[in-house]
């Protein structure tokens, strides 16, 4: 009973953390956004981890990708892309999920790469 009450409580943490960095996010304040995000990815990570354990494949793919889009919005790209590129690797990644992952790897990508034209622009400046 003790593990169905501590995984209910980390769900909803992991969902108010989520509502809550996107309001930050709307009214701007970014570095609180990404803070929530990133907390919220931890989260969703144990609880994928969890799902493993428990032979529960589809529950941490969804889980996995989840975090994965969680620490793409807390601005960390490497991690989300590890994340996913373990997901695409997975045999049993279902097609629709795999193109999903895959796209959203590719947007990933585009980010980062903008990001860091971004970072280079301003150290030459």
């Amino acid at each position: 009973m003790t593990q169905s009450i501590d995984l209910n409580s980390e769900e909803t943490r992991k969902s108010n953390l989520l509502i809550q960095a996107a309001l930050l996010r709307d009214m701007g304040d970014m570095e609180q956004s990404s803070a929530h995000f990133a907390a919220a990815a931890e989260i969703e990570e144990r609880l994928a981890q969890r799902a493993e354990s428990q032979n529960d494949a589809a529950k941490a793919m969804r889980l996995w990708y989840s975090a994965a889009s969680a620490w793409a919005y807390a601005g960390d790209f490497h991690h989300a892309l590890t994340l996913l590129h373990t997901l695409e690797a997975r045999p049993d990644t279902p097609t629709v999920l795999r193109a999903r992952v895959q796209a959203f790897s590719q947007t990933v990508r585009q980010q980062r790469k903008h990001w860091q034209e971004m970072l280079r622009e301003l150290a030459s400046a």
